[in-house]
């Protein structure tokens, strides 16, 4: 499994930066790191994806797989500074790890209380920052993890797996892990929800007088029978062959499309043999000689 996707997250619902009503909204209730920022806050939920063979998604399977994340650094356990730095109220915040901007709108003076840009909202400056993290409090290390793939899971389904994603600060709980599953194209069906298509190559004597024929499913091979003067492109069904239904009862079906083959390679009798059919069906047919029944005409 490769690297990290890029990471998820609540945004505003009024939208990020570049004016509008968004920016009026933060200005009047905090916008821009208003709020407890020193109470604990949930990490980012990461997301990254995982193609499995259609195979898998039939049977269910539990997958390992390796991620690139971040996580708190052990060198100074997420803090950003040694543990034995020297540490002082923030002058900038007076500790409240927020300041306070007075602005001009078009409707009058506001208030709008924003992280403090020099602390960055922990109130507290260290004599000393982490040279593991740089400070960040954060170090990208590679995971080893499993899920459980269900049976059913269709293409670009996600899976989500709880405090697997990106540390909290200040105490808070890890964000989870968000696994977009991919579902590779399958040689012989073709997947329509819980349904398979499959195409059967099928004789033409076959056709005209019916057949039990080997039909592959992801169960195993299974017989099915097909009635004469079967027409190509006709379809018949499989119950319960298809795909089992995620989180439900049962399975889908699977449709077997008929395809008539049409001989090419005839020996002399199977070709007499096809033009007696023609004739006794009152069918004209123009048969061209071949090369040697021209030499012996000749002679």
């Amino acid at each position: 499994m490769g690297g990290m996707g890029g990471m998820g997250g609540q945004g505003n619902p009024f939208g990020g930066g570049g004016g509008g009503m968004g920016d009026l909204f933060d200005q009047f209730f905090g916008g821009g790191g208003g709020g407890q920022q020193n109470g604990p806050r949930q990490g980012q939920d990461l997301r990254t994806r995982m193609s499995i063979s259609l195979e898998a998604a039939y049977e269910g399977i539990t997958r390992e797989f390796t991620v690139t994340r971040p996580e708190a650094c052990p060198d100074c356990d997420g803090d950003g500074h040694p543990p034995d730095a020297d540490a002082q109220t923030c002058p900038e915040c007076n500790g409240q790890g927020q300041t306070t901007r007075v602005q001009q709108t078009p409707l009058g003076r506001v208030q709008q209380r924003q992280t403090c840009p020099r602390c960055e909202g922990d109130g507290t400056l260290y004599s000393e920052t982490c040279s593991t993290c740089g400070g960040n409090g954060r170090v990208q290390r590679e995971a080893t993890l499993q899920v459980d793939v269900p049976a059913g899971i269709r293409d670009g389904q996600t899976l989500r797996m709880s405090s697997e994603g990106a540390p909290g600060e200040n105490g808070g709980r890890k964000g989870d892990l968000l696994i977009e599953v991919g579902i590779d194209s399958h040689p012989d069906f073709e997947r329509d929800g819980d349904d398979l298509h499959y195409d059967a190559a099928v004789s033409f004597p076959k056709a005209v007088f019916g057949a039990s024929i080997e039909i592959p499913t992801l169960d195993g091979p299974v017989e099915m029978d097909i009635d004469s003067g079967t027409q190509s492109g006709e379809r018949f069904r499989l119950k319960g062959k298809g795909m089992p239904r995620l989180r439900g009862r049962g399975s889908g079906d699977m449709y077997v499309t008929v395809q008539v083959v049409t001989p090419t390679d005839l020996d002399s009798e199977q070709r007499e043999a096809l033009e007696q059919f023609a004739e006794a069906g009152g069918e004209e047919v123009e048969v061209e000689e071949g090369f040697f029944e021209k030499i012996k005409r000749s002679f």
